[in-house]
């Protein structure tokens, strides 16, 4: 027998409707969004609201004494989600600091579920918002009070059929004892943590009856479209194919490494050139993308800590147009701030790339920088796993450089061997008095390949792997 599924209500927040939600919130739910001050629920609730509104679907937002309506309409017109249309004719705002104070005189909680039952009735809503709803606590008489307001709230809701969004500065652990989590359908909590000097803001879905959802804790970033969630990587399922077929190899514009490679690389391959400062990484990618310029493949560089315009000069040193296949948009240049870095808004901002422009060789300039970002060694690993993976699946041959230490390779102990499919080393040497630069293939899956250790020079070309 099919599953019976729950209409759905999108949130109109792409990532959190497409990933973590299975499309929506259910409809006639009540959803408790809770986090710290300034956590951005108001803004997040706000905005799925002005998504959903319409002639069919009108919104009643009751505010306590924690929050003025007018306050609250005056922030969020710097958002571009905001229409004033919308606001005048389909969302109305009320205070229920009245009601309250009635409360908190003797006259019964049912006062307060009245006002709001009345309110929703006169506007034939089909939202509910209150902001925020811990403020009541205070004012009502505590636990006791605040289970027969839920109750009562919850079963007026129930019959009106409205879906409701209760705001409060509730923390995880307030959930396993306060009572107005018992009676919620979904559960968001919104949280940040800081590194450094920066802070990183967090989504998780607690709970939500009825549906799916991806668990755990996401990215989301707040500007002037208000909340952008970027769910963190899962490795996607790679189908399995009815028959064995030959990989195809694709050249890496050094011929020198083909040689040592068996052929090139393979396509949709992930490897990754680990080397010294100053062994040449750079100048290997321009023309691993230079290569497949001329081989009608686009290109794609991810460049995190060389600028724009040092990427213009070393390229002409090595006899790489690197700004005529800008301009023929041959090969696409994009820069990162280190310092600012979210992988995984980074990711999507990544594969949007990709897709968009047909893009089939990308180098991303160093992983160093997401090494930094991702501190844990096991989540690196996982987000590399699921990077590779969905690149993979892509078609995308992509080239990982990154930085070793001066006198150990040091790659092993990265765990990022285990995701790879290649490995190339560009290393210093002393010999005859003389520092020289060395190139070894350490590993590469799937194929034989040359295992000494090849010296090589960078010259006007490139690099000149010597015989």
């Amino acid at each position: 027998m099919k599953k019976a599924r729950l209409p759905i209500i999108p949130t109109g927040l792409q990532g959190l409707d497409n990933v973590i939600l299975e499309g929506g919130l259910p409809q006639y739910s009540l959803n408790i969004v809770c986090g710290p001050p300034g956590s951005g629920k108001t803004i997040f609730c706000y905005q799925m609201l002005f998504s959903n509104v319409g002639n069919q679907n009108k919104a009643v937002c009751f505010s306590t004494i924690s929050e003025p309506p007018i306050k609250t309409l005056r922030y969020l017109q710097q958002f571009s989600f905001f229409e004033p249309e919308k606001f005048k004719e389909h969302i109305k705002l009320r205070d229920l600091s009245t009601a309250l104070k009635d409360v908190k005189e003797g006259k019964g909680i049912e006062v307060v579920i009245n006002f709001i039952r009345e309110e929703i009735e006169k506007e034939q809503a089909s939202f509910v918002l209150i902001d925020s709803f811990k403020a009541i606590s205070s004012i009502i008489g505590g636990q006791d009070a605040m289970r027969r307001l839920i109750y009562g709230l919850a079963a007026e809701l129930s019959v009106l059929q409205c879906t409701a969004f209760l705001i409060g500065e509730y923390t995880e652990n307030e959930a396993l004892i306060d009572p107005v989590f018992n009676i919620a359908d979904g559960i968001i909590v919104l949280s940040s943590d800081r590194k450094g000097y920066l802070r990183r803001n967090y989504i998780e879905v607690l709970k939500m009856r009825g549906t799916d959802y991806f668990a755990g804790r996401h990215r989301f970033l707040i500007d002037s479209s208000g909340v952008n969630v970027y769910p963190r990587l899962r490795p996607m399922e790679v189908p399995i194919p009815p028959e064995a077929c030959e990989r195809k190899r694709i050249k890496t514009g050094i011929s020198g490494l083909d040689k040592m490679t068996n052929g090139g690389l393979y396509l949709g391959s992930a490897t990754l050139l680990a080397g010294q400062s100053g062994t040449g990484k750079t100048i290997f990618s321009l023309k691993f993308l230079d290569e497949g310029a001329r081989l009608n493949q686009k290109g794609l560089y991810v460049s995190f800590e060389e600028t724009p315009p040092n990427l213009f000069s070393l390229a002409k040193t090595t006899g790489v147009e690197l700004d005529r296949l800008i301009r023929e948009e041959r090969v696409i240049l994009r820069h990162f701030s280190p310092v600012e870095l979210s992988v995984d808004k980074f990711h999507y901002q990544l594969i949007s790339l990709i897709k968009e422009n047909k893009v089939e060789r990308v180098v991303i300039d160093s992983i160093s920088d997401i090494s930094i970002t991702i501190a844990d060694p096991v989540n690196l690993r996982n987000y590399l796993l699921s990077l590779v993976t969905q690149l993979s699946e892509l078609g995308v041959t992509l080239l990982l450089a990154s930085e070793i230490p001066e006198e150990r390779f040091g790659i092993t102990q990265t765990q990022l061997s285990v995701v790879i499919d290649a490995i190339i080393t560009l290393r210093y040497k002393e010999a005859d008095e003389m520092i020289k630069r060395v190139i070894s293939v350490i590993k590469m899956r799937g194929s034989n390949h040359d295992k000494r250790i090849r010296e090589y020079e960078i010259t006007d070309n490139g690099l000149v792997i010597k015989e």
